[in-house]
C-alpha cells in the first residue's frame, strides 16, 4: 500500500518504498506475472510490484476485489514528487505553506526566501492593522500534487484510496475537514519528465477515472476505488519507462485565513491496489 501524510501548512509526503534498479521490465520476464497477473508501481529509478499470486500460502489467486500482494520487503523512499509533480511537492521539515498578509493598499508584506514556503529565512515587511487587512493562504500555496507511475500485467485492477486525519490541534479540528480539501485524479499516457521518457509502449485507453470523487471526505468509507484499468497497460516487449504511464494527484487546499483559526492538521492517504474482475 502506498502512504502519502501531509499537514495543512507544514506538508509532507511519504514516497512508495522500493526493490530494485529498474533497467528493464519486471512484466517481460517474471512468470508469476506474466501468468497470474501483476502490477508494477514506478517512480523513474526503482519499483515496487503487486502480485495475484499469493506466495504465502503458494496460491492462486487473491480473490476478486481484495487489495494485491506487495511481494517485496520495502526499503527506502524514492522520490515521487518534486519536478514531476503538476504544482509541485508541499512544504518539508521546517517549512509552511506561504502566507500573505495584505493590508488596505494590497500589498502583500510577507517577503520569500525563493523557495516559495513560509520558513525562517523569510521576513515581514512592515503593514498597519485596519479593517481590510488579511492574513491569509497564498494563491500558490493553495494546490499541491504528486505522481507516480505505473504499469500492469495480464490482470485487471483498481486504484483505492483512503484518507483520515492523523492529528488536529487548535482550531482546525473545528474549522477544516476533509471535505474541504479538494482531490483531482488524472493521468499522463505518454510525455517527457526531465529527460526520463514514458509510455512508448503503454496503453491507457482502457483507464476509467471513477465520477463522484471531488474531495478527500469522498475517501473516508474505507478503500475507495478511484481509478479503474483494463488488462494490460503493458502493450509489448521493453523497458519499464515504455510501459509505463503517469498517474496525477492534484490537492486543493480551502481558502484559509485567520477565520479558520490556526493550529495543524495531519492527514493520510493511501493508496492501495485491488485485484478486479
Amino acid at each position: 500500500m502506498l502512504r502519502r501524510k501531509a499537514s495543512i501548512f507544514t506538508l509532507g509526503l511519504m514516497g512508495i518504498a522500493c526493490a530494485s534498479s529498474a533497467s528493464a521490465s519486471f512484466l517481460d520476464t517474471d512468470f508469476w506475472c506474466r501468468t497470474y497477473g501483476c502490477v508494477v508501481v514506478h517512480d523513474s529509478t526503482t519499483y515496487d510490484i503487486y502480485d495475484n499470486w499469493q506466495f504465502a500460502t503458494n496460491s492462486c489467486c487473491v480473490p476478486f476485489g481484495s487489495e494485491m500482494i506487495d511481494y517485496y520487503i520495502r526499503a527506502g523512499s524514492p522520490v515521487v514528487t518534486g519536478t514531476r509533480d503538476l504544482i509541485g511537492p508541499g512544504p518539508g521539515d521546517g517549512e509552511g505553506m506561504m502566507i500573505e498578509v495584505v493590508d488596505g493598499s494590497g500589498v502583500f508584506n510577507v517577503v520569500d526566501d525563493g523557495d516559495g514556503f513560509l520558513d525562517a529565512s523569510d521576513s515581514l515587511g512592515v503593514f498597519s492593522l485596519n479593517s481590510a487587512t488579511d492574513l491569509r493562504l497564498a494563491g500558490s500555496a493553495q494546490q499541491y500534487s504528486h505522481s507516480f507511475y505505473i504499469s500492469s500485467r495480464n490482470t485487471d485492477f483498481s486504484v483505492r484510496a483512503f484518507a483520515q486525519i492523523a492529528n488536529a490541534t487548535g482550531d482546525f479540528g473545528d474549522t477544516i475537514g476533509l471535505g474541504d480539501i479538494k482531490l483531482t485524479p488524472s493521468l499522463s499516457r505518454r510525455g517527457n519528465d526531465g529527460g526520463w521518457d514514458y509510455g512508448s509502449r503503454a496503453n491507457a485507453q482502457n483507464v476509467t477515472i471513477v465520477s463522484g470523487i471531488d474531495n478527500l471526505g469522498d475517501l473516508t468509507g474505507g478503500p475507495t476505488q478511484i481509478m479503474d484499468f483494463g488488462r494490460d497497460i503493458r502493450q509489448s516487449n521493453g523497458d519499464i519507462d515504455e510501459q509505463t504511464i503517469r498517474l496525477d494527484f492534484l490537492y486543493e487546499m480551502p481558502e484559509y485565513d485567520l477565520s479558520l483559526g490556526t493550529g495543524s492538521l495531519d492527514i493520510d492517504v493511501e493508496f492501495a491496489f485491488h485485484r478486479e474482475p
